[in-house]
């Protein structure tokens, strides 16, 4: 139960650097500022490697729930979503360090938009959780 209470404390930092990411890259693409792409690949560099930790008290959490039918659909498009998340960031990193070329950049960018759409589908799957069923949250009433 401890990991269910501490994964919504923690997951938001690496959401905030992930998207910042995102949007710091594609701003410094458009503008050509090189300081916004520096920021943009430093966050998605540290947004990465906190959502693993994410990721890991969220899988720890889930251990110890009580799955219900009525929101089992809801838990497993967010921990899929979330796991997809990692995959995604972790190639878009890695083809920023190995392809150099053009094919690698456009790589790149589509693989920081793809890993954006997962974040936010994550999101929204987790929000759901929380705020329509009440998922490690304190029920006054059941």
């Amino acid at each position: 139960m401890f990991f269910l209470k501490l994964h919504p404390l923690i997951v938001h930092f690496p959401v905030g650097l992930l998207v910042s990411g995102a949007v710091l890259l594609a701003y410094g693409k458009i503008q050509n500022e090189e300081a916004a792409l520096t920021a943009g690949d430093f966050n998605l560099r540290l947004g990465f490697f906190c959502a693993l930790a994410a990721i890991a008290v969220g899988l720890a959490g889930v251990v110890s729930l009580d799955v219900r039918p009525n929101f089992k659909p809801f838990l497993s498009s967010h921990v899929q979503f979330a796991l997809l998340t990692g995959l995604v960031f972790a190639l878009a990193l890695l083809t920023k360090r190995f392809l150099k070329n053009r094919w690698g950049k456009f790589l790149y960018a589509l693989l920081v938009a793809g890993g954006l759409f997962c974040v936010v589908a994550t999101g929204f799957y987790g929000g759901e959780l929380v705020h329509r069923f009440g998922v490690s949250t304190p029920h006054l009433t059941e």
